[in-house]
This record gives structure tokens, C-alpha cells and sequence, in this order.
């Protein structure tokens, strides 16, 4: 294989696994709402990673930069008495990656286009009864344990033969299970989830990616200054993930841990927002990117 065959194969498998398309909860996210509930979310997310490889390679790592607008819509219901809900997501991205100290092979590969749709169902365990909104004002937040269950769709854009991507041209199913416990002004959650993925058989053209699961824990303890303002503390571990081309195994497998922290405010009684930045502090070398997020969001509710 060729020094450029070579880099352009690690600018395309660096760029698949960095999915700035799929991140991470933030904190409050799953908290009881009343039922009957329309939400509509706007985020933008500015991402940076940073990727070392290993110094046999002719090139020293490969840095991935993502503008992610993200639109989001949720509506909740009741289901025997439980509160659940369905959310539709849809992202559109502008990505590109480039390769350190490569003198042969300079400049950035990129796209901008649409990400892969992802439908995720909601119901709560316990701690989150199903209230109309009249009910829901003379409630008293509890303990919960919510369940979720995400299916990223592959809708997005796609060629197989460039070496990025907006759309990941496979399915994945997550399976989640978020939980909070409020104490005094503070609230205290631990979300874990699984993500499971579909061989994409058009990588890099007629190659076959595998991806083997990846796994998540993430917590946030949060203050409640009012009704109308909080802050939190937020911290995610990420790993497995380890891919095969061909059934050729790449020795790539994740692991990552991520601080950082969000501000979240209402401005008036339907509409708010949130500001979050979060930073990889550890992770492991030559494999996992090291990630710095800036995260905005504003949403309406009805």
C-alpha cells in the first residue's frame, strides 16, 4: 500500500469513527415533563478532535473539525399511566478532516450535507407518573428511572467513494437507561447506553466496516439557583467500538473520558436555552480522538 493510499485510509476511518452526529445527554435531559407536551430543540455544536497515530505512519495524526446544526422534536404521552414521549432528529453537518505533517498530502477533505435521522422512543420506569400540565404544576420531582431506545436511520448523505461522509450509510439501535435523583437544590443523574451498528458494505468503496458495540456512562450533578436557572457539572466515559475492514481487524478500539459543564435558563415560561462545553482528559493514544465541544441550544415548548 502506498504512503497516500495509506494516509487517505486513516483520514476515512479516523473521520467514520469520530461522529460528532451522535453525542453525548446533557444534563436535565431526561427529567418528567407533563403529558400532551410539543418541544422543538435548535442546537449548533462547534467540535474539534484531534487523533495521534502511530509514528511508523508517514504522517503524526489527523484533526477533525465539525459545525453540527441539530433540529429536534419531541411530544409526550402516556402509556398506562407511565410518561413516554417520541423524539425525531435530524442533523446537518459540515466536516472535514486533514492530516498532521504530511507534506505529500496537503490540505482538508470535507462535506457538508445532511446526517442520518434518528427516531428515539422514551418511557419512564418510575418517578415520572403521567401528569397533564394542570397536575404537573402541584408535583413534586422524584426519583426516576427512564428507558430509551434510539435508531439512527441512514438517510444521510453518503458517497462511497469520498473519503468523508455526513451519513454513516448503516443503521445503529442504542439502548438507554437514564436515572436522577433530586436532592435539596441539587439533582443527581447517571445515563448508561449501549450502541449497536450495522455493517456498512460500501465503505471506502466496495469495502466492507464493521463495528463492534460501543458503551457509555455519563453523569451530571446539577443546581437549581431558580426555576429559571441552573448549572452542572458533567462527566462521560466512552469505549469499545473496534472495527474491522474486511474482516481485517484495525486494533482501534475506544475509550475516552470527558468533563466539562452547561449552563441551562429559561427565559420566559415556553422558551430557553442551554450552553455546554465539554473536554476529553484522558483517552487512549493512537485510537480515540481527543475531543473539545462547545454546545448552544435554544427550545420552545407548548
Amino acid at each position: 500500500m502506498t504512503r497516500k493510499r495509506t494516509a487517505l485510509r486513516w483520514l476515512t476511518l479516523s473521520a467514520a469513527l469520530f461522529s460528532p452526529l451522535a453525542l453525548a445527554d446533557n444534563a436535565r435531559d431526561w427529567q418528567a415533563l407533563p403529558t400532551d407536551l410539543d418541544m422543538f430543540f435548535a442546537y449548533y455544536s462547534n467540535i474539534n478532535a484531534s487523533t495521534a497515530v502511530n509514528t511508523a505512519l508517514p504522517f503524526d495524526g489527523v484533526n477533525t473539525d465539525a459545525d453540527l446544526f441539530i433540529l429536534r422534536y419531541a411530544h409526550s404521552f402516556a402509556i398506562d399511566g407511565r410518561l413516554s414521549a417520541i423524539q425525531i432528529i435530524q442533523p446537518y453537518a459540515n466536516v472535514s478532516a486533514s492530516l498532521n505533517d504530511a507534506e505529500w498530502l496537503t490540505g482538508s477533505k470535507g462535506a457538508s450535507n445532511l446526517g442520518d435521522t434518528q427516531i428515539v422512543f422514551v418511557h419512564n420506569l418510575t418517578g415520572g407518573p403521567a401528569l397533564s400540565k394542570e397536575e404537573f404544576r402541584q408535583w413534586t420531582p422524584e426519583p426516576f428511572i427512564t428507558a430509551a431506545f434510539w435508531v439512527t436511520v441512514p438517510t444521510g448523505s453518503y458517497d462511497k467513494n469520498k473519503n468523508i461522509n455526513t451519513g454513516a450509510n448503516r443503521w445503529a439501535f442504542r439502548p438507554e437507561l437514564a436515572s436522577g435523583y433530586p436532592l435539596g437544590p441539587f439533582w443527581f443523574e447517571l445515563n448508561t447506553w449501549a450502541t449497536f451498528y450495522t455493517d456498512n458494505n460500501d465503505y471506502h468503496g466496495d469495502q466492507t466496516l464493521s463495528q463492534r458495540p460501543q458503551y457509555a456512562a455519563e453523569g451530571h450533578i446539577s443546581y437549581t439557583f431558580s426555576p429559571a436557572l441552573w448549572v452542572s457539572a458533567d462527566g462521560t466515559w466512552a469505549g469499545g467500538g473496534e472495527t474491522t475492514v474486511n474482516s481485517d481487524v484495525q486494533n482501534n478500539q475506544q475509550q475516552s473520558t470527558s468533563l466539562g459543564t452547561s449552563l441551562g435558563f429559561m427565559l420566559t415560561p415556553h422558551f430557553g436555552g442551554m450552553v455546554s462545553w465539554s473536554r476529553t482528559v484522558d483517552h487512549r493514544a493512537y485510537t480515540t480522538p481527543d475531543v473539545d465541544n462547545w454546545t448552544f441550544r435554544v427550545q420552545y415548548a407548548w
